[in-house]
């Protein structure tokens, strides 16, 4: 069975990803409509050609990860909308996220950092390897990096996987081992630190990032719903 409606397809992915905990978001129906969702397409913000997208799929309903230039009475008639910013990127991203850990081979993981009660990323041991190596898996998964700073390290036994970066984040993370820090963007105010302790930082890239956070979604779905057909949206690069 697929989701009877939006409030189905919205109190589940409140369920996978939870109510934010800096600022009280969930998920929320920008527009409400009665049909059943058969056809769902996800993007992280709209376009000028989304209108156009979601008759050409024939799409029941679709998910935004931000909604706020959202054009409503531009979109057919019979298309409902889910958002969720906050939750999204606290979870579904480059925070304390076990799915991302297990895709890149993380054990014993510990938080980084907190705002709100929340870690703002996770530390993780994995088998050694050289940051050269660090970077392609990181390249396999996320389909490139952004930008690398050079450390010192030979061997990369431990990682930080943060959605922010400061001079403390960094410090933080040095102190439990971590050689190498892994980002959406790099952040000036954090160089100082990375010199201080010799540590590599890769920045994957912040749409990047979302994007895999994207298809993470995909997945969770199609797990919960195998006859959902799911239409991701064309990239916007």
């Amino acid at each position: 069975m697929n989701p009877t409606g939006l409030d189905e397809l919205a109190e589940y992915i409140d369920q996978l990803i939870g109510v934010s905990a800096e600022t009280g978001e969930r998920s929320q129906i920008v527009a409400a409509r009665a049909r059943p969702v058969s056809r769902l397409g996800l993007a992280l913000e709209p376009w000028e050609g989304l209108a156009e997208w979601a008759r050409t799929e024939r799409l029941d309903a679709l998910f935004l990860h931000r909604h706020w230039r959202l054009d409503t009475p531009a979109l057919p008639l019979e298309l409902g909308v889910v958002a969720n910013h906050a939750p999204f990127d606290e979870r579904l991203g480059l925070g304390f996220n076990r799915q991302l850990a297990q895709v890149l081979g993380l054990e014993s993981l510990e938080p980084l950092g907190e705002r709100a009660g929340q870690p703002l990323g996770m530390v993780g041991s994995l088998a050694p390897l050289s940051p050269g190596e660090l970077v392609q898996r990181l390249e396999q998964h996320f389909g490139a990096v952004e930008d690398v700073v050079p450390g010192r390290p030979e061997r990369v036994e431990r990682i930080a996987v943060v959605r922010a970066m400061n001079d403390a984040l960094v410090r933080e993370a040095a102190g439990l081992g971590v050689t190498a820090y892994v980002t959406g963007q790099l952040r000036v105010p954090a160089r100082r630190a990375l010199a201080d302790t010799g540590m590599y930082a890769i920045a994957i890239g912040h749409a990047r990032s979302e994007r895999w956070g994207l298809g993470l979604l995909e997945r969770l779905l199609r797990e919960r719903w195998p006859g959902l057909s799911l239409v991701m949206a064309p990239p916007r690069d």
